[in-house]
């Protein structure tokens, strides 16, 4: 099963590279993104950025300059209010507004703002009168259109509207309308009407306003919504049919997405200082009343000759029309039809990449990332993948700027993103194994008992191994992280050789098995292949000869070299018990080493050095083989990551002799200090490591004990074994 495993492994480790295959991914990728964008999560992602295409690249040059608004804004109700007109005002107004545009010529007036229910009766005006006067205005002009706006409430009974249908016919199937009613004119004003605009609108799933339904369905009959309607005033009234992407009128087109929907084309910020010109009410209901006494308005009728006016409110004192779009939160709803309006009028319309297009893309940016990531070295593959996402970003926003072509970012961006890691993962599961066995051939040397043993014994080549008891030894350098940025791979080459030849020579010469180099360090066994009960004291005397040697480099007041500097720094880790060691891998391939929990434990103490600030840290396993020979230090009771039971660890110092009787005579005093400390009694352990980390000792383990005792009194542990437990590796 194992070899079938195998040559299935090595059969796709050649053919996944192979451009069909890579070509089937990325249509595979195109697919998933597509699925995703179809959900509604995945078309806000690109509606934003839709958005910021808009607010970024505004075309307020654009706007067609023949829409005026009339606004009925703060200032306007402040005017009338001062001459004791208060709102709503008489529906005369309004009369008096439209035979002003009647007398300029205006193309159309559009009333954003319902009048489905009859005016007031005030004390000087009879609302009949008032609406009959604004009827009469209406008729008179004969290009008025009034807002009307459905709803699915059945009590909102209407009269029959059927004579402003449109002459509509679509060749896809009506989805059921959903209104039931609506708030029309009253029946003075729309008998009187050229047409009726809807102004429903319904916002895209995140609240903004980007794409609005061009006609509604109600009771089997079409209506326009308002800008539309406004438009089909002065185009000739033909027959007009949708389609699945487009609704036609003669030989204009405009499209629209599978619902019906028209993408708004923004041309910029709204308001007064928008792109569209705004005229309060009250100036030009001045200029009518001015012309009609014979005296010259302010706003003079050429103002209006041959334009398109929309009236509406902007005012914060009333129930303003105010809608988020993508350029603000709060944009003048007249503003909205003003812009569809302007749109029609000169097609500015969006022009929408099918979705096949925008699935060549991604199927394209996959497959090229693809290509580019198995095909070339990082030094050529690493600049081509930052080009694939400027063409991505960079032809979508050229298009769009310069000709208002809509092309997806954010999917060809997800089918990158997609690819690269594919590609990365296969890459690493791949073709690692085969890395990590050339690595290995690199950065080992075999003990030349081994060789022995293999000689005498060529059956001794086999898979597995037996458990011996046996000291590990792991090393590292500290800092050398540090160390090596800003040096070049050669000189970091060159200073580890020259540093990895003094260390293994020592490990050698102390009958210790050099298993392999890790990085910056080394991994060694002693009592292997040849079993020797001094495995232990071997390990110790190797690791103290080695940092004798590290010392011995001060003394000589020469100017340290790099490689001097990694012995200086060197923290060795030591741990002896039962491990599993032999030739171990398969008959292709194998791998003379050690495994097991003790190896474990003993490459965890050479990290350990690190909080203590040490340099030889040894098991309590390996104190007991070795401590009549050498002199340590019990450091601390702790529990590594991974294992139950808590060991206790020891410095290693020196070897035993008379004369070092007095130089190490102040363990005793941090002895006393730790078991103060596990004791909780952190003000006394703190008396005297204190003493140890400021006397001439200068103790580094001390410093340590003593900010942790510190620390204690200040966060008295709920429960206290004296253990120290490692969370890290």
């Amino acid at each position: 099963m194992k070899n079938k495993q195998s040559s299935f492994s090595n059969r796709l480790t050649k053919i996944y590279k192979k451009w069909y295959i890579g070509l089937l991914i990325s249509v595979v990728i195109a697919t998933l993104v597509f699925l995703f964008y179809s959900t509604d999560m995945g078309k806000g992602l690109e509606w934003k950025t839709l958005d910021y295409r808009f607010r970024k690249f505004p075309i307020p040059d654009k706007a067609d300059t023949n829409i005026v608004l009339i606004a009925i804004d703060n200032n306007s109700l402040n005017f009338f209010s001062a001459n004791g007109i208060s709102w709503p005002w008489p529906r005369d107004f309004y009369a008096h507004i439209v035979d002003y545009l009647t007398t300029a010529g205006t193309k159309a007036v559009i009333f954003d703002m319902l009048f489905y229910e009859p005016d007031l009766n005030r004390d000087e005006t009879d609302a009949e009168e008032t609406d009959g006067a604004f009827a009469q205005a209406i008729k008179s002009n004969g290009k008025v259109i009034l807002a009307a706006e459905l709803t699915v409430n059945i009590f909102d009974s209407i009269s029959d509207i059927s004579s402003f249908a449109l002459p509509f016919k679509q060749n896809i199937k009506s989805v059921h309308s959903p209104y039931l009613g609506g708030k029309i004119p009253i029946d003075t004003l729309r008998k009187a009407s050229h047409s009726l605009g809807l102004i429903n609108i319904i916002p895209d799933n995140d609240g903004i306003f980007r794409r609005i339904s061009m006609v509604y369905e109600f009771e089997n009959n079409y209506y326009p919504q308002m800008a539309f309607g406004a438009w089909l005033i002065n185009n000739n009234k033909l027959t007009i049919k949708r389609s699945k992407r487009s609704i036609t009128i003669g030989q204009n087109s405009i499209p629209v997405d599978s619902h019906g929907k028209y993408l708004v084309n923004w041309y910029g910020s709204g308001g007064t200082d928008g792109v569209f010109r705004y005229l309060p009410f009250s100036a030009v209901i001045q200029s009518a009343s001015a012309m009609q006494a014979g005296l010259t308005p302010s706003l003079s009728p050429e103002t209006f000759k041959n334009k398109y006016i929309i009236i509406g409110s902007t005012a914060s004192g009333l129930l303003f029309d105010f809608r988020p779009t993508p350029f603000a939160q709060a944009y003048p709803g007249m503003e909205i039809w003003a812009t569809i309006l302007s749109n029609l009028i000169n097609k500015d319309f969006i022009f929408i990449i099918p979705w096949w297009l925008n699935f060549i893309n991604v199927v394209f940016v996959a497959f090229f990332t693809f290509f580019i990531f198995t095909r070339l070295t990082p030094k050529f593959s690493n600049p081509l993948l930052i080009i694939v996402i400027i063409y991505i970003s960079g032809s979508a926003i050229y298009l769009w700027s310069a000709h208002r072509i809509l092309v997806n970012i954010t999917m060809p961006l997800t089918g990158f993103i997609l690819s690269y890691f594919y590609t990365a993962t296969v890459s690493y599961l791949m073709e690692g194994r085969s890395k990590r066995e050339i690595r290995k051939v690199f950065t080992r040397y075999l003990h030349p008992g081994v060789i022995q043993n293999l000689l005498e014994d060529p059956n001794s080549i086999k898979v597995g191994g037996d458990s011996v008891t046996a000291t590990v030894l792991f090393s590292d350098i500290y800092n050398f992280t540090n160390f090596s940025e800003g040096k070049s791979a050669i000189d970091l080459v060159q200073y580890l050789n020259e540093y990895f030849e003094k260390l293994t020579q020592i490990i050698l010469a102390h009958n210790g098995l050099l298993d392999k180099y890790t990085g910056d360090g080394i991994m060694a066994i002693f009592g292997v292949p040849v079993h020797r009960e001094d495995h232990a004291v071997m390990a110790c005397k190797a690791a103290l000869a080695h940092r004798n040697f590290s010392l011995s480099l001060i003394k000589t007041g020469e100017k340290l070299s790099s490689a001097s500097n990694f012995h200086l720094n060197t923290r060795i880790g030591m741990n002896s018990g039962p491990i599993v060691v032999g030739n171990i891998g398969s008959r292709l391939r194998m791998d003379y080493t050690a495994i097991g929990d003790d190896v474990n434990l003993a490459a965890r103490l050479e990290g350990v050095n690190k909080i203590f600030k040490t340099h030889i840290i040894i098991s309590q396993s390996t104190y007991e083989l070795a401590s009549d020979n050498f002199i340590c230090r019990e450091l601390d009771c702790l529990r590594v990551k991974g294992k139950k039971e808590p060991t206790k660890i020891y410095e290693l110092l020196d070897v035993k002799g008379a004369d070092l009787s007095n130089k190490y005579n102040w363990i005793e005093q941090y002895h006393n200090g730790l078991q103060l400390y596990r004791e909780g009694d952190w003000e006394k352990a703190i008396s005297l490591f204190k003493e140890l980390s400021e006397s001439p000792q200068k103790d580094n383990a001390s410093k340590v004990m003593l900010d942790r005792c510190i620390y204690y009194m200040k966060n008295p542990p709920k429960k206290w074994d004296g253990i120290l437990t490692l969370e890290v590796k």
